[in-house]
């Protein structure tokens, strides 16, 4: 039976490989549209925080409360980041926690089920301008999300308290340590990211010139980023965008499982994740009617894609390049 999936997992590989060299003209515009999507979007709005996040974590001896506990305080941080930062920032603070000894991959494992959101800053800079054309809307999914992970979050902590969960001893580094630590890390973990992305839109690429009946619920559901190609209004649709933002797509899944690297399995997450999503369409919906009356609806929008001016192309693409040699220069040991 092993050898028969082997097989045709490299049947499957070799077709998509034709496929990518006869369709190399729609795989180029995938991927082009992805690096864009990562210079813009992807590496500005979670480089900065995988970065500090990373330094709290490494000094979390000096700077957390006396009376948390390690574990505790790091949980805690993952909670938190994780649904203020973005989607794979929980899983590399979670991951960064078990390396310190700050935490065991048990409780990493139940952790990262509510340390998984899209956060703010994609939600109301991109989402909720193109598809809810209202910044309460956004705010509003946000919120939705981030109250459905906060129940899995006291859940998590009342469970702990009864089952006397251990806590881990955990050993602090310099500031500057950190920081470089963190830097080096951060600068990897963002690579992976984003080629994770280009590998996504490259393969929806090829899916759509085959099944060209493949909408954009689908697209989203492999990779998030294709949201913001939805169209509709009302409560269903409110409802739906929120739910897919908190599935967060396949390519996101992969990312959160790279970034991991074995320090812990994903068993519980996707476990809870049909409790997680019930919970966000409960908020979502009774959110929606609670802010429907004090929406300002704008009607008008000058693009529904965000792209870098030629002005702007440069900055980035510097900061990228840096990032790039970074990651490369990020020994092996480093990593351990």
């Amino acid at each position: 039976m092993k050898n028969k999936l082997q097989g045709v997992f490299t049947v499957s590989v070799i077709v998509v490989l034709i496929l990518s060299l006869i369709y190399i003209d729609e795989v180029k515009d995938g991927i082009t549209k992805a690096i864009e999507n990562c210079i813009t979007g992807i590496v500005p709005s979670l480089f900065l925080n995988s970065v500090l996040s990373g330094v709290l974590i490494k000094c979390s001896t000096n700077m957390k409360p006396k009376r948390i506990s390690s574990s505790d305080y790091g949980i805690l941080l993952a909670f938190l980041l994780g649904n203020i930062c973005g989607y794979p920032i929980g899983a590399k603070i979670l991951s960064d926690l078990v390396k310190e000894n700050n935490i065991t991959h048990e409780q990493a494992e139940k952790a990262i089920c509510f340390s998984f959101a899209s956060g703010p800053a994609y939600v109301l800079g991109i989402v909720s301008t193109v598809l809810f054309h209202a910044k309460l809307l956004g705010f509003t999914t946000f919120v939705s999300i981030f109250l459905s992970n906060m129940v899995l979050y006291i859940a998590y902590i009342f469970r702990c308290r009864k089952s006397d969960c251990t806590n881990s001893a955990c050993k602090a580094v310099c500031f500057t340590e950190a920081v470089m630590e963190s830097i080096s890390s951060s600068a990897n973990s963002m690579i992976s990211i984003c080629s994770a992305i280009v590998f996504f839109s490259a393969m929806i690429a090829i899916l759509k010139v085959i099944v060209p009946s493949v909408n954009a619920k689908i697209s989203a559901i492999l990779e998030i980023s294709n949201i913001t190609s939805l169209q509709g209004n009302g409560l269903l649709f409110f409802v739906l965008v929120t739910l897919l933002l908190s599935f967060g797509g396949l390519c996101v899944h992969m990312q959160i499982i790279c970034l991991a690297g074995g320090s812990f399995s994903f068993r519980w997450f996707y476990l809870t994740r049909p409790i997680q999503l019930l919970l966000t369409a409960l908020f979502s919906s009774l959110g929606y009617l609670i802010v429907s009356d004090h929406i300002s609806i704008e009607t008008s929008l000058n693009s529904d894609n965000i792209e870098l001016t030629s002005a702007g192309n440069i900055i980035p693409f510097i900061c990228i390049c840096g990032m790039v040699l970074i990651a490369l220069t990020y020994k092996k040991s480093d990593r351990t």
